[in-house]
């Protein structure tokens, strides 16, 4: 062979293996490429699908608190427990009572009226009642004590004792005597339930008004958070995955699920039920945060 043939074929081996490699380093340039726009196709698909936090301060409430007041006016005294905000009682426990000295010497002295025309009674009704049927009013005398409730009053069986009963007006005596011992009861307040107070508004010692509220009890049975936002946040997130509010020293999940949403024009009212509560103040103003999706 010529020495022009063989230079034509050295070129041409040259020419092939340069296209050859320039062939595949293409291929492999639109490969990497094709593989990082695989990528910011995956990447913008999982930033919309990440989860997002929204964090508002809200009030909160819990719903089923109790108001402490009394039905009458007077100086607030101390229960048989001393008790300060975040203290736990017993259901029945003597919480507050009011200064009933003066009331209370009037109730006795009244009964010790009663009583005394009870005897004259007593006197009048032997001329007429057997001696069996006299046991009645001396027990109905007997149970009149300071320190017992007063009793029911003596069945009538005939009538001169009931015109004697009459012309003494015992039963109207008896009447009004009741109702005043009814009233003392307002003087005292008995834990309606096993529970905590939340809040006081005045202090042993002062003067409190008819109907005034005195202290926030809670229930240990409390079951209900309310959380009061704007309709605009609250539909910033699609789905919630969790739900709490929190403060500086407390922290409460909310089952997001137990919920019960209550539209009010631009407010939105969240009822969280069946809740267990642990420490917390409702003059403080909590964040109430939810993890969820963003709408796409």
């Amino acid at each position: 062979m010529s020495k022009k043939g063989i230079l034509a074929i050295v070129l041409t081996i040259v020419i092939g293996t340069v296209f050859c490699f320039f062939f595949i380093q293409n291929r492999k340039s639109s490969s990497i490429q094709g593989s990082e726009n695989d990528i910011d196709e995956v990447f913008e698909m999982q930033l919309i699908a990440l989860d997002v936090y929204l964090d508002l301060p809200v009030q909160l409430v819990v719903s089923d608190t109790f108001n402490l007041s009394f039905k009458v006016d007077g100086l607030l005294e101390q229960g048989e427990v001393v008790l300060e905000r975040e203290t736990s009682f017993k259901k029945n426990q003597l919480l507050f009572q009011i200064n009933n000295r003066k009331a209370f010497s009037q109730y006795l002295q009244a009964k010790k009226d009663f009583r005394f025309a009870c005897d004259d009674a007593i006197k009048i009704l032997e001329n007429f009642l057997l001696p069996n049927e006299l046991v009645k009013w001396k027990e109905f005398v007997a149970s009149l004590q300071e320190n017992q409730l007063i009793t029911e009053f003596p069945l009538i069986t005939n009538r001169e004792e009931e015109k004697i009963v009459q012309n003494l007006n015992l039963l109207k005596s008896y009447t009004a005597l009741k109702k005043v011992e009814s009233n003392m009861s307002n003087y005292f307040f008995l834990a309606p339930f096993d529970g905590k107070v939340l809040k006081f508004n005045t202090k042993v010692g002062m003067t409190v008004q008819k109907g005034e509220t005195v202290a926030l009890l809670v229930s240990k049975k409390s079951s209900i958070f309310k959380v009061i936002l704007d309709s605009t946040d609250f539909h910033q997130i699609e789905s919630v995955q969790k739900s709490w509010v929190e403060s500086n020293d407390f922290v409460q999940n909310l089952d997001w699920n137990s919920k019960k949403i209550v539209n009010n024009g631009n407010k939105v009212t969240l009822l969280f039920k069946n809740q267990n509560w642990n420490r917390f103040s409702t003059n403080k103003v909590f964040r109430f945060r939810l993890k969820g999706q963003t709408e796409k």
